[in-house]
């Protein structure tokens, strides 16, 4: 009997993904995610090497991906007030597709900074964009109040991050399905809009 490889190492990435996301790197083993996968370990080593290998290929491209979406929305020549609602959207779709990440990403930040951001390309440019000078314009025309990449992404981010880090518990302390859960994230990023627009110009 011959094994699809193409197959087999799809199969092996998608349980390396579930369970790096629901147990971090540290806490996750070849074992497990053979598991998963339903196929032999030594199998699963054959393919990959390595537990470390293995998690790169999985999150490397698509860290990048959303860290380069993120760039361009932040240099793009537009409205801010519609940069915003675009980086809010991009945010929250990204938490909606993968549940876990927020914790993920700041548990494997805290565990390796250094080879995080040389991984991921991650860097301080993420506040040295386009959006810094909309809004140090916006606030010499009066328009809005002054605060700079610095202190607004940080709260911008960590808002729709707190949403999607505490739905299990929100889930189990309301008796609510996943359902009703992504309605009550929809009208949060509603809400995040609008207050951070509502704080931010001094007439809307």
């Amino acid at each position: 009997m011959t094994t699809n490889q193409p197959d087999t190492e799809e199969k092996i990435k998608e349980a390396a993904r579930k369970i790096f996301l629901e147990k971090g790197y540290d806490g996750t083993t070849i074992r497990d995610i053979a598991e998963t996968a339903q196929i032999n370990t030594a199998l699963t080593n054959y393919y990959f090497r390595s537990k470390e290998k293995l998690f790169w290929l999985v999150f490397e491209s698509m860290l990048r991906e959303s860290i380069e979406k993120m760039q361009a929305i932040l240099d793009k020549p537009i409205d801010l007030k519609i940069k915003l609602s675009e980086l809010i959207d991009h945010m929250f779709r990204l938490q909606a597709e993968n549940p876990n990440i927020s914790l993920f990403f700041m548990n494997e930040i805290r565990r390796d900074p250094a080879h995080f951001v040389e991984r991921t390309g991650v860097s301080c440019r993420i506040v040295e964009t386009f959006l810094n000078q909309q809004l140090e314009e916006e606030y010499r025309a009066g328009r809005i109040r002054e605060i700079s990449a610095l202190h607004l992404l940080p709260l911008v981010f960590g808002t729709i991050q707190q949403v999607f880090a505490s739905r299990t518990l929100h889930m189990f302390l309301f008796q609510v399905g996943e359902e009703e859960f992504m309605a009550f994230a929809q009208e949060q990023k509603r809400l995040v809009m609008e207050m951070v627009l509502n704080w931010l110009y001094r007439e809307n």
